[in-house]
């Protein structure tokens, strides 16, 4: 479970409303069904309007990333990369048949049976980079929804306080109402500003930082099949994986857990 979303957003919404008290404003004047509704309801609608159906299908899986992240054990995969490449030197690739059907990771999976297969190490790394490449499309474009969702939303804000205007401007002969009509016109604007710099932008941020730890993580495990395939030492494997990618991305494995 990865905190940091979740205990973001909460100190940003705590701050918001702990400072809206110390202005002295109740906090159920902050709230506005038909500002939200224009604001949340529209930048919905423009956003869908803006991609395609493909592009808000990956929404939720990438959204899910955000709260619950892969596990990516650079140090256990390095491990159990080591102990593969040790297993083939020993007994050749097709020694390595019974670990398909268990490899943690869909890259190594595949990689492992066309290693096993004897496909040209070539098409192997092509076929590989493909299917990492493919996840890192999805995450950007459902990355790119966020976005969108996080532009059109205080431009919807905007035009809620507008509307809001244009009503309070047919009753100028109701000095009386005023001031509340002009409160409540701007909660349109609040709320737009909220939803994308609290919610839509961040969420875009961290898709993007999903999209790019698993796409390194990917490129490690492709490197590590293709030093397999090709009969590289385990030791000299190990080291070189480690010095390119865990020295700042690597996480020690808990006793018993398996790699990603």
């Amino acid at each position: 479970m990865d905190f940091a979303t979740l205990g973001g957003l909460a100190i940003a919404l705590a701050c918001v409303l702990l400072g809206a008290i110390l202005e002295g404003l109740h906090l159920d004047s902050l709230v506005g069904p038909t500002a939200f509704m224009i604001v949340v309801g529209g930048t919905i609608g423009a956003t869908v309007m803006s991609h395609t159906m493909q592009d808000l299908k990956h929404l939720g899986g990438a959204m899910k990333r955000t709260v619950k992240p892969l596990r990516l054990d650079y140090a256990g995969s390095i491990e159990y990369l080591a102990s593969l490449a040790e297993k083939a030197r020993r007994g050749g690739i097709l020694a390595l048949q019974e670990d398909v059907a268990k490899a943690p990771h869909p890259v190594l999976k595949t990689g492992l049976t066309m290693v096993v297969d004897g496909g040209d190490p070539d098409v192997v790394k092509d076929v590989l980079s493909a299917m990492v490449k493919m996840n890192e499309d999805d995450l950007h474009h459902a990355a790119a929804v966020c976005d969108t969702a996080g532009g059109y939303c205080p431009t919807l804000g905007i035009m809620g306080t507008v509307l809001g205007l244009i009503h309070i401007m047919g009753n100028l002969d109701k000095p009386d109402t005023l001031g509340p009509a002009i409160a409540v016109a701007f909660l349109a604007t609040f709320y737009g500003l909220a939803f994308a710099n609290m919610c839509f932008l961040p969420l875009g941020s961290k898709i993007k930082l999903a999209a790019h730890q698993e796409t390194l993580y990917g490129q490690m495990l492709i490197d590590g099949i293709l030093g397999i395939q090709t009969g590289q030492n385990p030791r000299a494997l190990s080291e070189r994986l480690t010095a390119v990618y865990s020295a700042s991305h690597g996480k020690k494995k808990a006793k018993g857990e398996k790699p990603a």
